[in-house]
């Protein structure tokens, strides 16, 4: 038998036998987690999945068995503490959970029952059918396709099913506005969606009788004129388009669904040649350069959303340190006197919920579910929720959309240094409308990162000010500083700030730029050269790296381009209700 060590931090696995190309790790009955061990050798050491590492508690049989064909290479009764109680990894609803390919615990085909999965290939049918009648060419892709081709089945470890339609444009730009028409006539025929891009649409789903929930993604395809096949997030590879249509036919469960006609060669672009070896914990290692085209042409609305949700799973208000951001905002409210205020990135005990303002209406914004649920659930009269999703570009229409008629105040307790640029481009796009609207914009932020900082954890990131103040000028924004003091060592530690907006494009009480000696090296050797050979190396990269820009900035303007126009297809359609 096979041997492995496993402690609450790490699996250790030794001597695997030759041609076992992926493991399964069970807990007892229940597959946790899938390792792709093609490139690890004979014996690796591997950290458990941060998801699973709360769940490692009690004890357990953990068994390893070989992916392909599911025999056991090994099993012992492990202890992982000294409680008296089997180890399980399981939702509120008892249903087995196993590490998925984002690294997130999620249901897989295998753990919702053969009734599910039924439901979920009768719906599939449906949404095929669908997009069939809106005059688009649909096809299986992704996990549904894999299964599909190898063995007539749903992937047992997959967790939804995926769709395509393919595009009869070329252009991203039209491809980007095509989606977003896709996604309003799915929405107009009932189906609740969640929109991750232009281009990919998950529609949600939950089972009548036992209230499981489910989805099935919905992405475009569309050819490009250099002979490459795109289906964003992920599939980017030369491909005719005789490999393509006419579309075959595959069979799951007896059902007949539309393939690529060369299937075998989208599942090579799609994975790679293995793809007829069951890997279940295989990694979507996308290139750099297929990530860049596909966030800049079609934008990525939802990152961080996961993170959000499952963080407010646990905590109902938040991390303590936030506080002393939202008693500062208290303590200013006295200058908050528009009739209407939006609090941004609310969270699930909204700060703005504190406020004791007499005003018309306080609205708590978030784009994660469940600290909105959570917020609501807070609400008194005059005060409600309301999902507005920061990445997007209708945020220059939120105001109309969110029912503002007047001068209204916006607030923002630690959004800006918890997210990314392109979700604090919709934060300034709506401290500007506020300044214009007569109102005011105050932020606050941490302008040092916890010394633990990794970047799956937003809540340990930071921003400095001249980071701040530089993205806000892009804006048409001037800020003023100010110093929040606190009583708490590890606040105070991270050095937390307020900031207010002005129109006036002025930068007051700047601090004092603190630079980590790491940052000071990269500095100093960033300007240091050795002769004419090294500037000309130093100038080379920078041009490299400003076309790169550049290129990003073009390829997003067709984002730009298919946002504004669904706005004003939006816009016209519900003129003419």
């Amino acid at each position: 038998m096979l041997n492995f060590k496993a402690t609450t931090r790490e699996f250790s696995l030794h001597e695997l036998p030759a041609g076992v190309s992926s493991v399964d790790i069970f807990f007892d009955d229940n597959r946790v987690w899938s390792i792709d061990t093609r490139d690890r050798g004979s014996a690796f050491t591997i950290d458990w999945p941060e998801a699973l590492v709360p769940h490692l508690k009690g004890f357990t049989e953990l068994s390893v068995k070989d992916s392909a064909s599911a025999k056991t290479l090994a099993s012992a009764e492990i202890v992982f503490s000294a409680d008296n109680f089997r180890t399980k990894v399981v939702d509120s609803s008892g249903v087995p959970l196993s590490v998925n390919k984002w690294g997130r615990l999620g249901r897989a085909l295998d753990a919702i029952g053969s009734d599910i999965q039924n439901i979920i290939l009768e719906r599939t049918e449906e949404i095929v059918s669908v997009l069939t009648a809106m005059g688009k060419q649909p096809f299986i892709v992704g996990g549904t396709l894999l299964g599909a081709v190898r063995d007539g089945k749903l992937l047992p470890h997959d967790d939804d099913a995926d769709i395509a339609y393919l595009s009869d444009h070329t252009s991203p730009v039209d491809v980007a506005i095509e989606g977003y028409r896709v996604g309003r006539e799915l929405e107009k025929r009932g189906y609740k969606l969640m929109r991750h891009s232009a281009t990919h649409m998950q529609l949600h789903f939950i089972h009548d009788e036992t209230k499981t929930p489910y989805y099935i993604d919905v992405f475009g395809a569309f050819f490009t004129d250099d002979g490459h096949i795109n289906q964003p997030f992920h599939v980017r590879g030369k491909m005719s388009r005789d490999q393509m249509l006419p579309f075959g036919m595959v069979e799951i469960d007896g059902r007949k669904f539309p393939t690529p006609a060369d299937t075998e060669h989208w599942l090579t672009i799609n994975y790679d040649a293995d793809w007829r070896t069951p890997i279940p914990g295989y990694d979507l290692n996308t290139p750099d350069s297929t990530n860049r085209r596909f966030f800049n042409w079609f934008g990525s609305f939802n990152h961080l959303r996961h993170f959000w949700n499952d963080f407010y799973e646990k905590e109902t208000s938040g991390k303590s340190e936030w506080s002393a951001g939202a008693l500062w905002i208290q303590s200013v409210s006295f200058s908050l006197t528009s009739p209407q205020l939006v609090d941004l990135g609310c969270g699930g005990d909204p700060v703005s919920f504190k406020l004791l303002l007499s005003r018309e209406e306080i609205i708590a914004t978030d784009f994660a579910a469940k600290p909105l649920e959570l917020a609501k659930s807070l609400a008194v009269p005059g005060q409600r929720t309301a999902h507005l999703n920061l990445f997007r570009l209708n945020t220059v229409s939120a105001p109309q959309r969110l029912g503002i008629t007047g001068s209204f105040d916006v607030i923002a307790n630690h959004l800006l240094d918890q997210t990314v640029r392109e979700a604090r481009e919709g934060a300034y796009r709506m401290f500007y409308m506020a300044l214009l609207s007569g109102g005011s914009a105050t932020a606050t932020f941490f302008s040092k990162p916890d010394p633990a900082v990794h970047a799956e954890d937003p809540t340990l990131w930071h921003l400095s000010p001249h980071q701040l103040a530089t993205e806000a000028l892009k804006y048409g924004l001037g800020v003023t500083f100010e110093k929040i003091d606190s009583a708490d060592t590890y606040t105070l530690s991270r050095a937390p700030y307020a900031a207010i907006f002005n129109l006036s494009k002025k930068v007051f009480n700047l601090p004092k730029e603190q630079l980590t000696m790491k940052q000071r090296i990269a500095r100093f050797l960033d300007t240091f050269t050795f002769g004419k050979a090294q500037k000309e190396i130093a100038d080379l990269k920078k041009q490299v790296i400003d076309l790169q820009d550049e290129l990003d900035e073009y390829r997003g303007l067709s984002s730009r381009v298919a946002q504004l126009t669904d706005m004003l297809e939006e816009q016209l359609q519900n003129e003419q209700k």
